[in-house]
């Protein structure tokens, strides 16, 4: 063999390894290529799976926070049950006593405080039934052609607003709302409303473990407005009370929710109130531009 097929032969072998160290190298290349991909894959599930730990770890405070209120809420009503019980219990045990024997003014006074305390265990149960019924969206028929300074009036005499002795209510309606007429439902429109009141005639008297600021005249005061824009009647419920942080503007609306556990209430009312709105087409608003108390506005269609 002569030396020039001597190189030939060297040159294709060489040439042969070069071909075999390239295919073994676009096999590694594929292969880190593979591993790259499985390595993206990897981590977008580590991400996956964080967020999923996440989300059950925001779940489960929900479902905490949802127990709390819930236990909250059953001591709140066991409490609120039973102080008229007691009254009642005891009035019950004066007249019945043989030979008591009790002037009119007494008889009178006995009487009222039967009844009243009688109207607010009635308003307790009336108030959990709505309750279980807040959640549905089903729209509420409208059918009644009712006044809108009517449904103020009525909502006002529904939430003993009208008699509070620590503050003073007025209602105002603009031009454009005295003649107003909406189409709605007259009784659930008037109890959405009166929830709102109550709300406030409660939250601008003092709690007994709370030391209030002292108004200049010594009363609270809470107005109701009523005014026409954009198609819809907005009901204004501003009052001086204790006020509610913004950050809290959609919380308070949910059931159970108590921002202040010395002032009397059940954490229900601002829940079915929105509700009830919302399923006669309108809204209940937390308006936190307003720093003076609390200011919630009521909007039902024309």
């Amino acid at each position: 063999m002569t030396r020039e097929e001597q190189l030939q032969q060297e040159l294709d072998r060489l040439r042969e390894d070069y071909v075999q160290l390239e295919r073994h190298f676009d096999s590694m290349s594929e292969g880190y290529q593979e591993s790259l991909l499985l390595y993206d894959r990897l981590e977008e599930t580590c991400r996956e799976l964080e967020e999923t730990n996440q989300q059950l770890d925001m779940a489960l405070q929900r479902v905490e926070e949802s127990s709390r209120m819930k236990s909250d809420f059953i001591r709140q009503i066991s409490h609120e049950i039973r102080t008229p019980l007691n009254i009642l219990s005891g009035f019950t045990q004066v007249v019945t006593t043989l030979g008591m024997e009790l002037d009119d003014g007494t008889k009178a006074d006995v009487c009222r405080q039967i009844l009243e305390n009688t109207d607010r265990i009635t308003g307790l149960v009336n108030k959990m039934l709505e309750l279980s019924d807040a959640n549905s969206q089903t729209v509420i028929e409208r059918a009644d052609h009712v006044s809108a300074v009517e449904i103020a009036a009525a909502a006002a005499d529904a939430s003993g607003i009208t008699t509070a002795s620590h503050l003073d209510f007025c209602i105002s309606a603009a031009d454009n709302a005295e003649a107003v007429t909406l189409l709605t439902n007259r009784r659930l429109a008037v109890r959405a409303l009166a929830l709102i009141l109550d709300n406030a005639r409660k939250f601008t008297k003092a709690a007994e473990a709370h030391d209030r600021r002292l108004v200049p005249d010594g009363h609270e005061k809470v107005t109701l407005r009523l005014d026409v824009a954009q198609d819809c009647l907005h009901f204004t419920v501003e009052d001086t009370g204790i006020g509610i942080p913004a950050g809290e503007a959609e919380h308070v609306f949910e059931e159970f929710v108590q921002l202040d556990k010395y002032y009397d209430g059940t954490g229900i009312g601002l829940t079915v109130a929105r509700s009830l709105a919302r399923r006669l087409g309108g809204d209940i608003v937390l308006d936190t531009s307003y720093s003076g108390g609390a200011r919630f506005v009521m909007t039902l269609p024309l």
